[in-house]
Protein backbone atom coordinates (compact mmCIF):
# COMPACT_ATOMS: atom_id res chain seq x y z
CA UNK A 1 0.00 0.00 0.00
CA UNK A 2 1.46 3.43 -0.90
CA UNK A 3 2.69 5.43 2.08
CA UNK A 4 0.55 8.47 1.15
CA UNK A 5 -2.63 6.46 1.37
CA UNK A 6 -1.67 5.14 4.82
CA UNK A 7 -0.90 8.59 6.10
CA UNK A 8 -4.15 9.95 4.64
CA UNK A 9 -6.15 7.15 6.27
CA UNK A 10 -4.48 7.75 9.59
CA UNK A 11 -5.27 11.46 9.53
CA UNK A 12 -8.91 10.68 8.62
CA UNK A 13 -9.28 8.21 11.51
CA UNK A 14 -7.66 10.66 13.92
CA UNK A 15 -10.04 13.39 12.73
CA UNK A 16 -13.07 11.16 13.30
CA UNK A 17 -11.82 10.20 16.77
CA UNK A 18 -11.20 13.84 17.67
CA UNK A 19 -14.70 14.79 16.52
CA UNK A 20 -16.28 12.05 18.63
CA UNK A 21 -14.32 13.21 21.68
CA UNK A 22 -15.52 16.78 21.19
CA UNK A 23 -19.14 15.63 20.84
CA UNK A 24 -18.79 13.56 24.00
CA UNK A 25 -17.28 16.53 25.84
CA UNK A 26 -20.16 18.79 24.79
CA UNK A 27 -22.86 16.27 25.70
CA UNK A 28 -21.27 15.11 28.95
CA UNK A 29 -23.05 17.71 31.14
CA UNK A 30 -26.42 16.66 29.71
CA UNK A 31 -25.72 12.98 30.26
CA UNK A 32 -24.54 13.78 33.78
CA UNK A 33 -27.69 15.82 34.57
CA UNK A 34 -30.35 14.04 32.52
CA UNK A 35 -32.96 14.73 35.22
CA UNK A 36 -32.62 18.49 34.62
CA UNK A 37 -33.31 18.03 30.91
CA UNK A 38 -36.46 16.07 31.74
CA UNK A 39 -37.53 18.72 34.26
CA UNK A 40 -37.08 21.42 31.61
CA UNK A 41 -39.38 19.48 29.27
CA UNK A 42 -41.99 19.09 32.03
CA UNK A 43 -41.78 22.80 32.90
CA UNK A 44 -42.29 23.88 29.28
CA UNK A 45 -45.16 21.46 28.73
CA UNK A 46 -46.87 22.48 31.99
CA UNK A 47 -46.50 26.20 31.27
CA UNK A 48 -48.05 25.71 27.83
CA UNK A 49 -51.00 23.81 29.34
CA UNK A 50 -51.57 26.50 31.99
CA UNK A 51 -51.68 29.22 29.35
CA UNK A 52 -53.52 27.56 26.47
CA UNK A 53 -55.78 24.94 28.08
CA UNK A 54 -56.70 26.78 31.28
CA UNK A 55 -56.21 30.41 30.26
CA UNK A 56 -53.96 31.22 33.24
CA UNK A 57 -51.96 34.40 32.77
CA UNK A 58 -50.77 35.02 36.32
CA UNK A 59 -49.09 31.97 37.84
CA UNK A 60 -45.72 30.36 38.53
CA UNK A 61 -44.42 26.80 38.57
CA UNK A 62 -41.39 24.90 39.80
CA UNK A 63 -40.19 21.47 38.68
CA UNK A 64 -37.61 19.28 40.42
CA UNK A 65 -37.15 15.54 39.81
CA UNK A 66 -40.64 15.31 38.30
CA UNK A 67 -42.33 17.07 41.23
CA UNK A 68 -44.39 20.01 39.90
CA UNK A 69 -45.39 22.89 42.19
CA UNK A 70 -47.91 25.33 40.72
CA UNK A 71 -48.53 28.67 42.43
CA UNK A 72 -51.80 30.47 41.60
CA UNK A 73 -52.91 33.92 42.63
CA UNK A 74 -55.21 33.73 45.65
CA UNK A 75 -58.84 33.52 44.57
CA UNK A 76 -58.14 32.00 41.16
CA UNK A 77 -61.30 30.25 39.95
CA UNK A 78 -59.50 27.58 37.92
CA UNK A 79 -60.70 24.02 38.48
CA UNK A 80 -57.81 22.71 40.58
CA UNK A 81 -58.84 19.09 40.30
CA UNK A 82 -58.89 19.23 36.53
CA UNK A 83 -55.62 21.18 36.49
CA UNK A 84 -53.92 18.58 38.67
CA UNK A 85 -55.25 15.74 36.50
CA UNK A 86 -53.97 17.44 33.35
CA UNK A 87 -50.46 17.95 34.75
CA UNK A 88 -50.26 14.35 35.99
CA UNK A 89 -50.81 13.17 32.42
CA UNK A 90 -47.55 14.84 31.31
CA UNK A 91 -44.79 12.22 30.89
CA UNK A 92 -42.28 12.33 33.73
CA UNK A 93 -44.54 13.96 36.33
CA UNK A 94 -44.54 12.03 39.62
CA UNK A 95 -46.31 14.51 41.94
CA UNK A 96 -48.33 17.73 41.68
CA UNK A 97 -48.71 20.39 44.38
CA UNK A 98 -50.99 23.40 43.79
CA UNK A 99 -50.67 26.40 46.10
CA UNK A 100 -52.02 29.94 46.37
CA UNK A 101 -50.05 33.13 46.92
CA UNK A 102 -50.79 36.85 46.93
CA UNK A 103 -50.51 38.86 43.74
CA UNK A 104 -47.46 40.65 45.23
CA UNK A 105 -45.62 37.34 45.70
CA UNK A 106 -46.35 36.30 42.13
CA UNK A 107 -45.18 39.69 40.92
CA UNK A 108 -41.88 39.06 42.69
CA UNK A 109 -41.51 35.76 40.85
CA UNK A 110 -42.16 37.50 37.54
CA UNK A 111 -39.43 40.03 38.36
CA UNK A 112 -36.85 37.30 38.78
CA UNK A 113 -37.18 36.10 42.38
CA UNK A 114 -36.80 32.30 42.03
CA UNK A 115 -38.20 31.42 45.43
CA UNK A 116 -41.48 29.54 45.76
CA UNK A 117 -42.46 29.05 49.38
CA UNK A 118 -39.83 28.85 52.13
CA UNK A 119 -36.31 29.47 50.83
CA UNK A 120 -34.98 26.74 53.14
CA UNK A 121 -37.12 24.21 51.30
CA UNK A 122 -35.90 25.14 47.83
CA UNK A 123 -34.21 22.13 46.17
CA UNK A 124 -31.02 22.86 44.28
CA UNK A 125 -31.36 22.58 40.51
CA UNK A 126 -35.11 23.22 40.50
CA UNK A 127 -36.51 24.91 37.39
CA UNK A 128 -38.79 27.88 38.11
CA UNK A 129 -41.02 29.49 35.47
CA UNK A 130 -43.22 32.58 35.92
CA UNK A 131 -46.24 32.93 33.63
CA UNK A 132 -46.83 36.64 33.29
CA UNK A 133 -50.07 38.31 32.33
CA UNK A 134 -49.47 39.56 28.80
CA UNK A 135 -53.08 39.10 27.72
CA UNK A 136 -55.08 41.92 26.23
CA UNK A 137 -57.59 43.75 28.40
CA UNK A 138 -60.06 43.34 25.54
CA UNK A 139 -61.84 39.99 25.08
CA UNK A 140 -59.96 38.25 27.94
CA UNK A 141 -60.05 34.52 28.55
CA UNK A 142 -62.58 33.12 31.03
CA UNK A 143 -64.88 34.92 33.47
CA UNK A 144 -64.45 36.46 36.91
CA UNK A 145 -67.82 35.16 38.12
CA UNK A 146 -68.42 31.42 37.76
CA UNK A 147 -71.78 30.15 36.48
CA UNK A 148 -74.69 29.53 38.85
CA UNK A 149 -75.05 25.93 37.74
CA UNK A 150 -78.51 25.16 39.17
CA UNK A 151 -79.99 28.49 38.03
CA UNK A 152 -82.24 27.39 35.18
CA UNK A 153 -81.91 30.77 33.48
CA UNK A 154 -78.12 31.01 33.58
CA UNK A 155 -76.89 30.96 29.94
CA UNK A 156 -75.41 27.60 28.91
CA UNK A 157 -75.56 24.91 26.25
CA UNK A 158 -77.68 22.05 27.53
CA UNK A 159 -80.17 19.33 26.60
CA UNK A 160 -82.36 17.76 29.30
CA UNK A 161 -85.27 15.35 29.55
CA UNK A 162 -87.94 16.25 32.10
CA UNK A 163 -90.79 14.16 33.48
CA UNK A 164 -93.51 16.48 34.80
CA UNK A 165 -95.70 15.34 37.66
CA UNK A 166 -97.79 18.50 37.99
CA UNK A 167 -98.32 22.00 36.70
CA UNK A 168 -98.40 21.91 32.89
CA UNK A 169 -100.35 20.13 30.16
CA UNK A 170 -97.11 18.28 29.44
CA UNK A 171 -96.08 14.89 30.81
CA UNK A 172 -92.71 14.55 29.09
CA UNK A 173 -90.65 17.53 28.06
CA UNK A 174 -87.35 18.37 26.47
CA UNK A 175 -85.46 21.49 27.56
CA UNK A 176 -83.01 22.72 24.94
CA UNK A 177 -80.98 25.77 25.89
CA UNK A 178 -78.13 27.65 24.31
CA UNK A 179 -76.38 30.80 25.45
CA UNK A 180 -73.22 32.17 26.98
CA UNK A 181 -71.56 34.95 28.94
CA UNK A 182 -68.78 36.81 27.10
CA UNK A 183 -66.23 39.06 28.74
CA UNK A 184 -65.47 42.15 26.64
CA UNK A 185 -63.07 44.15 28.82
CA UNK A 186 -61.13 43.42 32.03
CA UNK A 187 -58.84 45.52 34.23
CA UNK A 188 -57.43 45.81 37.74
CA UNK A 189 -59.75 47.10 40.47
CA UNK A 190 -59.78 48.12 44.14
CA UNK A 191 -58.68 45.84 46.99
CA UNK A 192 -56.36 43.83 44.74
CA UNK A 193 -59.20 42.55 42.58
CA UNK A 194 -60.31 42.69 38.96
CA UNK A 195 -63.45 43.87 37.24
CA UNK A 196 -64.85 43.14 33.81
CA UNK A 197 -67.65 44.20 31.50
CA UNK A 198 -69.46 41.58 29.47
CA UNK A 199 -72.68 40.49 27.82
CA UNK A 200 -75.05 37.59 28.47
CA UNK A 201 -77.46 36.07 25.99
CA UNK A 202 -79.49 32.88 25.97
CA UNK A 203 -82.54 31.07 24.62
CA UNK A 204 -84.37 28.67 26.95
CA UNK A 205 -86.94 26.41 25.28
CA UNK A 206 -89.34 23.71 26.41
CA UNK A 207 -90.73 21.15 23.93
CA UNK A 208 -93.56 18.64 24.41
CA UNK A 209 -92.35 15.08 23.86
CA UNK A 210 -95.92 13.81 24.21
CA UNK A 211 -96.87 15.23 20.81
CA UNK A 212 -95.86 13.45 17.61
CA UNK A 213 -94.50 16.70 16.18
CA UNK A 214 -92.67 17.54 19.47
CA UNK A 215 -94.32 20.96 19.75
CA UNK A 216 -92.58 24.01 21.16
CA UNK A 217 -94.32 24.93 24.43
CA UNK A 218 -92.43 28.01 25.61
CA UNK A 219 -89.30 29.95 24.70
CA UNK A 220 -87.65 32.61 26.86
CA UNK A 221 -85.18 35.01 25.28
CA UNK A 222 -82.66 36.80 27.48
CA UNK A 223 -79.97 39.36 26.76
CA UNK A 224 -78.13 41.61 29.18
CA UNK A 225 -75.06 43.59 30.14
CA UNK A 226 -73.11 42.36 33.16
CA UNK A 227 -70.28 43.93 35.18
CA UNK A 228 -68.36 41.47 37.39
CA UNK A 229 -65.75 41.76 40.14
CA UNK A 230 -63.44 39.27 41.87
CA UNK A 231 -61.00 39.64 44.77
CA UNK A 232 -59.60 36.45 46.27
CA UNK A 233 -62.52 34.23 47.36
CA UNK A 234 -65.18 36.91 46.82
CA UNK A 235 -66.90 37.57 43.49
CA UNK A 236 -70.06 39.29 42.33
CA UNK A 237 -71.84 41.01 39.49
CA UNK A 238 -74.37 43.68 38.66
CA UNK A 239 -76.55 42.94 35.64
CA UNK A 240 -79.18 44.68 33.54
CA UNK A 241 -81.16 42.14 31.52
CA UNK A 242 -84.15 41.94 29.21
CA UNK A 243 -86.45 38.92 28.95
CA UNK A 244 -89.33 38.17 26.63
CA UNK A 245 -91.38 34.95 26.63
CA UNK A 246 -93.37 33.30 23.83
CA UNK A 247 -95.69 30.33 23.37
CA UNK A 248 -95.21 27.86 20.52
CA UNK A 249 -97.78 28.06 17.69
CA UNK A 250 -98.57 24.31 17.72
CA UNK A 251 -99.00 24.37 21.50
CA UNK A 252 -101.55 27.20 21.19
CA UNK A 253 -103.49 25.27 18.53
CA UNK A 254 -103.53 22.07 20.60
CA UNK A 255 -104.35 23.88 23.86
CA UNK A 256 -106.93 26.59 23.09
CA UNK A 257 -107.73 26.97 26.80
CA UNK A 258 -104.25 28.43 27.43
CA UNK A 259 -104.16 32.22 27.40
CA UNK A 260 -101.04 33.81 25.93
CA UNK A 261 -99.27 36.36 28.14
CA UNK A 262 -97.20 39.11 26.57
CA UNK A 263 -94.50 38.78 29.23
CA UNK A 264 -91.63 41.19 28.76
CA UNK A 265 -89.50 42.99 31.35
CA UNK A 266 -86.13 44.48 32.25
CA UNK A 267 -84.48 43.61 35.56
CA UNK A 268 -81.53 45.05 37.48
CA UNK A 269 -80.00 42.50 39.84
CA UNK A 270 -76.87 41.87 41.89
CA UNK A 271 -75.37 38.61 43.16
CA UNK A 272 -72.40 37.97 45.50
CA UNK A 273 -70.58 34.62 45.84
CA UNK A 274 -68.04 33.36 48.36
CA UNK A 275 -65.72 30.39 47.84
CA UNK A 276 -65.71 29.08 51.40
CA UNK A 277 -63.43 26.20 50.37
CA UNK A 278 -62.13 24.62 47.18
CA UNK A 279 -65.21 22.36 47.27
CA UNK A 280 -67.85 24.77 48.68
CA UNK A 281 -69.38 27.94 47.20
CA UNK A 282 -72.34 29.94 48.49
CA UNK A 283 -74.10 32.88 46.87
CA UNK A 284 -77.05 35.19 47.21
CA UNK A 285 -78.56 38.46 46.05
CA UNK A 286 -81.63 40.21 44.74
CA UNK A 287 -82.99 42.53 42.13
CA UNK A 288 -85.78 44.78 40.99
CA UNK A 289 -87.90 44.62 37.84
CA UNK A 290 -87.92 47.95 36.01
CA UNK A 291 -90.13 48.16 32.90
CA UNK A 292 -92.71 45.34 32.88
CA UNK A 293 -95.58 44.05 30.77
CA UNK A 294 -97.92 43.00 32.30
CA UNK A 295 -97.72 44.65 35.73
CA UNK A 296 -95.91 41.87 37.56
CA UNK A 297 -94.32 42.20 41.00
CA UNK A 298 -90.95 43.95 41.02
CA UNK A 299 -88.91 42.23 43.75
CA UNK A 300 -86.62 39.23 43.11
CA UNK A 301 -84.33 37.23 45.43
CA UNK A 302 -81.96 34.33 44.86
CA UNK A 303 -79.55 32.23 46.92
CA UNK A 304 -77.80 28.90 46.63
CA UNK A 305 -74.96 26.51 47.40
CA UNK A 306 -72.59 24.54 45.17
CA UNK A 307 -70.52 21.47 46.12
CA UNK A 308 -67.64 20.19 44.00
CA UNK A 309 -65.97 17.01 45.24
CA UNK A 310 -62.21 17.31 45.88
CA UNK A 311 -61.96 13.64 44.81
CA UNK A 312 -62.40 12.06 41.39
CA UNK A 313 -63.64 8.64 40.31
CA UNK A 314 -62.70 6.20 37.55
CA UNK A 315 -59.00 7.07 37.65
CA UNK A 316 -59.64 10.80 37.53
CA UNK A 317 -62.12 10.76 34.65
CA UNK A 318 -65.19 12.08 36.53
CA UNK A 319 -65.86 14.29 39.56
CA UNK A 320 -69.08 14.29 41.65
CA UNK A 321 -70.89 17.66 41.89
CA UNK A 322 -74.11 18.88 43.55
CA UNK A 323 -75.91 22.22 43.28
CA UNK A 324 -78.92 23.88 44.84
CA UNK A 325 -80.55 27.12 43.68
CA UNK A 326 -83.48 28.81 45.42
CA UNK A 327 -85.51 31.82 44.28
CA UNK A 328 -88.44 33.79 45.66
CA UNK A 329 -89.98 36.48 43.47
CA UNK A 330 -92.79 38.93 44.05
CA UNK A 331 -94.41 38.05 40.69
CA UNK A 332 -95.02 34.53 42.09
CA UNK A 333 -96.21 35.79 45.53
CA UNK A 334 -92.79 35.00 47.04
CA UNK A 335 -93.23 31.24 46.64
CA UNK A 336 -89.81 29.60 46.90
CA UNK A 337 -88.57 27.59 43.93
CA UNK A 338 -86.16 24.70 44.50
CA UNK A 339 -83.78 23.68 41.72
CA UNK A 340 -81.57 20.75 42.75
CA UNK A 341 -78.95 19.14 40.50
CA UNK A 342 -76.37 16.42 41.15
CA UNK A 343 -74.21 14.27 38.96
CA UNK A 344 -70.79 13.93 37.39
CA UNK A 345 -68.39 16.38 35.77
CA UNK A 346 -66.22 14.93 33.01
CA UNK A 347 -62.56 15.63 33.80
CA UNK A 348 -61.22 15.89 30.27
CA UNK A 349 -58.06 18.00 30.13
CA UNK A 350 -58.64 18.75 26.46
CA UNK A 351 -61.51 21.12 27.26
CA UNK A 352 -59.45 23.03 29.85
CA UNK A 353 -61.49 25.16 32.21
CA UNK A 354 -64.77 24.41 30.43
CA UNK A 355 -67.17 22.00 32.12
CA UNK A 356 -69.23 19.17 30.63
CA UNK A 357 -71.61 17.73 33.21
CA UNK A 358 -74.18 14.94 33.35
CA UNK A 359 -76.74 16.04 35.94
CA UNK A 360 -79.88 14.59 37.48
CA UNK A 361 -82.32 17.34 38.38
CA UNK A 362 -85.38 17.99 40.52
CA UNK A 363 -87.50 21.12 40.49
CA UNK A 364 -90.49 22.29 42.50
CA UNK A 365 -91.93 25.80 42.56
CA UNK A 366 -93.28 28.52 40.27
CA UNK A 367 -92.56 27.63 36.67
CA UNK A 368 -89.33 29.17 35.31
CA UNK A 369 -90.92 29.23 31.84
CA UNK A 370 -92.14 32.79 31.42
CA UNK A 371 -95.59 32.09 30.00
CA UNK A 372 -96.44 29.93 33.03
CA UNK A 373 -94.84 31.92 35.86
CA UNK A 374 -98.08 31.75 37.92
CA UNK A 375 -98.22 27.93 37.87
CA UNK A 376 -96.58 25.61 40.38
CA UNK A 377 -94.71 22.81 38.61
CA UNK A 378 -92.71 19.75 39.61
CA UNK A 379 -90.40 17.56 37.54
CA UNK A 380 -87.57 15.08 37.61
CA UNK A 381 -85.02 15.01 34.83
CA UNK A 382 -81.57 14.27 33.48
CA UNK A 383 -79.45 16.32 31.12
CA UNK A 384 -76.09 17.24 29.66
CA UNK A 385 -74.80 20.73 30.45
CA UNK A 386 -71.79 22.50 28.93
CA UNK A 387 -70.47 25.57 30.75
CA UNK A 388 -67.71 27.86 29.48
Amino acid sequence: MPLGIVRHGGRQAWGILTGLLWIGFLLFPYWLDAGTVEDAYIAGYTASSLEHDFGLRDAALQVHDGIVTVVLVAGSQVDRGKLEAAIKRIPGVVQVDIRSETAEKLQGLSNGDPQIGDAKEQPSGAITTAIEDHSSKWMPHGLLFNPLHADLRWPRFSAAYRSFSTGLNVSEGFAGNFGETFSIYRNKALFGGEWELGVQAGVFSLLDFGQQSIDLVNADYRVGVVSSYRANAWSGFVRLLHQSSHLGDEFILNNPQVTRINLSFEELDMKIAYDAASWLRVYGGGGVVLRRDPKIGRGTTQWGVELTSPFTLLEGRVRPVAYGDFQANERANWSVSRSLMAGLQLENARIGDRRLQLLFEYYFGPSPDGQFYTRMVEWYGIGLHFFY
